[in-house]
């Protein structure tokens, strides 16, 4: 059975995407929860549904429906290590990716 974890890095843009969602009232927050739930899912069905990010070694993105968002991930042993959740309109990910690359691939020997 395929796992999902969310590494230390992933925590400031799950934050964003709470934040985003229930500030803008406009937008159909439980829809967008919905599709990060399915993009989640769909994930543990198929570990490399994703495309390769930025062509850095290991490191996928895969979009979450209907959003600006999406999720980059990297899959070992039958685990899904979320790296960031990205807002696409930024560049707010690359700090995440850069500790990811010095720290976090030796910690979860990825």
């Amino acid at each position: 059975m395929i796992k999902i974890r969310f590494v230390e890095t992933s925590t400031i843009g799950l934050k964003w995407l709470k934040h985003y969602f229930k500030s803008q009232p406009q937008l159909d927050n439980k829809a967008a929860f919905e599709n990060f739930a399915k993009a989640r899912a769909l994930l543990k069905q198929e570990p490399l549904a994703g495309h390769v990010f930025d062509e850095i070694e290991g490191v996928r993105e895969l979009k979450i429906q209907k959003s600006a968002f999406s999720i980059l991930y990297t899959f070992k042993r039958n685990t899904i290590y979320i790296i960031d959740i990205r807002d696409q309109r930024g560049t707010r990910s690359a700090e995440a990716l850069r500790e990811f690359t010095a720290k976090l691939r030796d910690k979860y020997d990825l």
